[in-house]
């Protein structure tokens, strides 16, 4: 996804990263749903552009990022 509009790229580099764990864990203990894993793509690509390695989801569950 390449998206320079989106809302994500007005926060630093540590909301970003706390903003994406905070997604992740509220999808696992069932608060979100799966749904929100298209978000934590974004967040991924995001920080990926930025030098980031937020890869924990594509990594560990498959979701066919490009980044993995």
């Amino acid at each position: 996804m390449e998206n320079n509009d989106s809302p994500y790229e007005s926060f630093s580099d540590n909301q970003l990263v706390g903003y994406y764990l905070f997604i992740l864990s509220n999808i696992y203990s069932g608060k979100l749903s799966n749904a929100m894993f298209g978000e934590i793509e974004c967040l991924e690509d995001i920080a990926f552009r930025r030098g980031l390695h937020c890869l924990w989801h594509s990594k560990n569950v498959g979701s066919g990022s490009q980044f993995m």
